[in-house]
């Protein structure tokens, strides 16, 4: 089973997706109307989502050079065989990519990519 991130000429292949969180924002508005009981709404769809990737890498140099791959400002395009999370992304603005020794086992290196979803796969 495969997991990657790719981008133009780079291809990023973590040795196990340690953590996946998503969550959407409903779009659907809600207008109170003053003297009734039913509000008037406006339906709109959810987001796309948003969250964070852990990326766990064995070794420091592969893990390092996936950092400076996501740190560049691209459309990345993940791909799972594994689960039903395929997407295409970009790491957005303010957020912080985290690089860090795994602290248990003092072996492997994690990323934690926070990602903002542009399209599905």
């Amino acid at each position: 089973m495969a997991n990657t991130i790719t981008t133009g000429i780079y291809t990023i292949t973590p040795t196990l997706i340690d953590g996946y969180e998503a969550e959407r924002i409903g779009g659907t508005i809600v207008h109170p109307i003053l003297g009734r009981v039913n509000p008037d709404v406006t339906l709109r769809p959810a987001t796309l989502r948003t969250g964070t990737l852990r990326l766990l890498f064995i070794g420091e140099a592969e893990a390092k050079t996936a950092l400076d791959i996501l740190s560049t400002g691209a459309v990345f395009r993940f791909n799972s065989d594994e689960r039903d999370v395929s997407m295409s992304f970009v790491v957005p603005e303010g957020e912080r990519i985290s690089y860090r020794l795994n602290d248990e086992a003092r072996d492997g290196w994690h990323l934690d990519v926070p990602y903002a979803e542009v399209s599905a796969l």
